[in-house]
């Protein structure tokens, strides 16, 4: 009875002390781990494409090539156009200081004409907008650090888009005697597939909408607050409201309050019409992740890969979701505790 107990007692104790050494060894390597996952994902999303074109009869190595040079064109552009845009918005950051500087001024002046003490207030840190622009600017550095290492991420993407056909028929043979275990392998690489290209097509419709809007009130730097959009698009939960925190200070700022409320109203319109109302009838019910799951797993890996990690939050916890804890019956609980809330 004893042993049992300690048994019990052990068991749990060593998959925590397992998860951990995992945990630290992600950490470790995430300077490699990132173009790795990137890559993986990025095969995920351009494999329909190649099945697409291989299905009108375009052979393998010409459609491979399309899409290389597909990918390779695309992440040329966005490292050139967030660097240009980085550049840019850090040379801006003063002329900006300076217009919160005395906005602030005339906000301290007009609460002090009403009897309000507001000077520990305004100087609160957490209250400082340049402190949200400057953040920006380093997520946008520390993202453009990562995707630009474009050399490696490439020739890992390169060679797991010829060679991923053949480990699929490699795969098919080597569990074909397993085929629940295949069916997971299988339906968790569509699933995420088609989830990013649906997702993807999802938000650059709602960024271009978001732009124009933008455009038509003369926000600043609109097109990149645009392509962040998209980009933060693949965050759950959180991606929206950092996405939508500058272009609204930057209305604020060079507009006024009406400006900024247009900002805001035109946003939240654009992203739930294509969120709640067109998004549900092509993604159904998502990647089956509850919805605090999805905030915590966006922390989680951007705390172990950085900021690419944001991106891949979602793909990542679901691929540990489908291929670890639902492959054993001792984990299959905590599979079924982070799912989707049954409607």
């Amino acid at each position: 009875m004893v042993d049992r107990e300690g048994h019990s007692i052990l068991r749990p104790l060593v998959a925590i002390a397992t998860f951990m050494v995992i945990v630290a060894g992600l950490k470790a390597a995430s300077d490699l781990l990132g173009p790795i996952l990137l890559s993986i994902f990025v095969v995920l999303v351009t494999a329909p494409i190649t099945q697409w074109l291989r299905a009108r009869r375009v052979p393998g190595w010409l459609a491979n090539t399309l899409v290389i040079l597909g990918v390779v064109a695309v992440g040329l552009l966005l490292i050139i156009f967030l660097a240009a845009s980085v550049a840019q918005l850090t040379t801006a950051v003063p002329e900006y200081r300076n217009l919160i500087d005395t906005q602030l001024t005339q906000l301290e002046a007009l609460l002090a004409s009403r009897g309000i003490e507001s000077v520990d207030l305004l100087n609160l840190e957490f209250l400082q907008p340049t402190r949200l622009i400057q953040l920006v600017v380093s997520f946008l550095t520390g993202l453009l650090g990562t995707v630009g290492n474009i050399g490696l991420t490439l020739f890992i993407f390169i060679y797991m888009l010829v060679g991923s056909s053949s480990f699929s028929h490699k795969l098919k043979e080597g569990l074909n005697h397993r085929p629940r275990l295949l069916n997971k392998i299988l339906g968790f690489g569509q699933s995420v597939s088609l989830y990013l290209l649906i997702k993807g097509w999802l938000g650059a419709m709602a960024a271009i909408g978001q732009t124009f809007l933008l455009l038509a009130l003369g926000v600043d730097f609109a097109v990149l607050w645009g392509v962040l959009s998209f980009l933060f698009n693949f965050i759950p939960n959180i991606g929206y409201i950092i996405a939508l925190i500058p272009p609204l200070l930057l209305a604020l700022l060079d507009s006024g309050l009406w400006s900024a409320v247009i900002v805001f109203i035109g946003y939240a319109l654009i992203n739930n019409f294509f969120d709640m109302v067109i998004g549900p009838k092509f993604l159904g019910q998502g990647l089956d992740l509850s919805t605090l799951v999805t905030f915590l797993a966006v922390i989680f890996w951007t705390w172990i890969l950085g900021p690419i990690g944001a991106f891949l939050a979602l793909p990542l916890t679901v691929m540990f979701k489908t291929l670890v804890l639902e492959a054993f019956p001792d984990s299959a609980i905590l599979a079924k505790v982070i799912s989707a809330d049954e409607s």
